[in-house]
């Protein structure tokens, strides 16, 4: 027997509104929880960041549906194939009397560190202009054909699963985490994106897997607890500290900035050929600006060609001290080792 084929001319591509939906929802003819689809198990802070995703218009990932006709009513009915936490997230919030047997978890507001002026807010308090942004919003959505099987429908599945790559570390901390940690993070990260392409620090690629935000992240860590231990468990370890509540954010961001704005100042494009550039080093040289800063040393031109030739000297190795060059042999992200690097660069660029 031939193998059945969806042909690409019989997906329907187009978009439909959450308003849609919500009429769907309410009259029967949304499907949201087939036999093959996930169960519910977004938490309250990432259905928050949902809203606010929405809220904003920012794109989502696509929807798909399966369109079939229910022999008894002869009325189309849309089976929600992938799609349903967003689309349950967003009823939920609209209107959770609009959901078969809801429960505590359904229940939610969005929170003041994803969006201030919709936080706390039942759907129903929010004014007309903020109530049609939502429900207007417009979702992509793949139509599937009704004679579209469930073996079909799994063999979709495993193809959009199997064309991705890994997710990396800090990948699987942007869908893990939604608190005041990662934003700030991001945001920080993205408000200096010209600055770590002008340096030269990271590819397009390594921008694209966000390896710029979890830098970020380790920069703002050195600012609240000085150089640590660099793994990814440690870095994991402040998302979830800080995911509620981020003190002294503003704080943090200042000092980062005004540490970042010293670098671009002194230095310039000049760290784009200079040792910096490797991640790890400008780590160590954003820890040194800082340091001049709080013994009040100033950046002057003499100092900074000197930084620059210490740098020259770390990355030719040429006549450093045994235990640098021992520190750079080894795990440089251990504490012991970094702070090894980062005394001999004070030492001699405080001078």
């Amino acid at each position: 027997m031939a193998r059945s084929m969806i042909r690409e001319w019989d997906i329907k591509r187009t978009t439909f509104s959450l308003g849609d939906f919500l009429s769907w929802q309410k009259t029967g003819s949304l499907e949201l929880s087939p036999s093959f689809q996930r169960r519910s198990v977004w938490t309250k802070p990432q259905k928050s960041y949902f809203i606010d995703t929405v809220y904003r218009g920012l794109p989502v990932p696509i929807i798909f549906l399966r369109e079939r006709t229910d022999v008894d009513t002869l009325s189309t009915v849309r089976e929600v194939i992938d799609g349903q936490q967003r689309l349950r997230t967003v009823l939920s919030f609209i209107d959770p009397t609009s959901l078969k047997n809801t429960t505590d978890k359904d229940l939610f507001l969005v929170q003041k560190k994803h969006n201030p002026d919709l936080a706390g807010k039942a759907f129903a308090k929010l004014s007309q202009y903020e109530k049609t942004r939502i429900l207007s919003y417009q979702l992509s959505v793949h139509v599937l054909p009704s004679d579209t099987s469930d073996a079909e429908v799994l063999s979709i599945f495993a193809r959009m699963n199997s064309t991705g790559s890994k997710l990396n570390e800090q990948e699987l901390r942007n869908a893990e985490y939604f608190g005041e940690f990662k934003i700030t993070s991001y945001e920080t990260a993205l408000s200096n994106l010209n600055r770590w392409r002008a340096w030269k620090i990271f590819s397009e690629q390594e921008i694209a897997r966000m390896k710029e935000v979890e830098f970020t992240s380790s920069l703002f860590i050195t600012l609240i607890d000085g150089l640590f231990e660099r793994t990814q468990g440690n870095i994991d370890k402040y998302y979830k500290r800080f995911d509620d509540i981020f003190q002294n954010a503003k704080m943090i961001v200042g000092q980062f900035e005004e540490i970042m704005d010293a670098i671009e100042t002194s230095f310039g494009e000049r760290i784009a050929t200079s040792n910096y550039s490797n991640s790890s080093q400008f780590l160590q040289l954003f820890h040194l600006v800082r340091r001049l800063a709080d013994g009040k040393i100033s950046l002057n031109r003499a100092r900074v060609r000197k930084i620059l030739e210490l740098g020259d000297q770390i990355k030719s190795r040429d006549k450093l001290p045994e235990p640098v060059a021992l520190a750079l042999a080894s795990r440089f992200n251990r504490l012991s080792n970094q702070k090894t690097v980062a005394d001999f660069l004070f030492n001699n660029a405080s001078k």
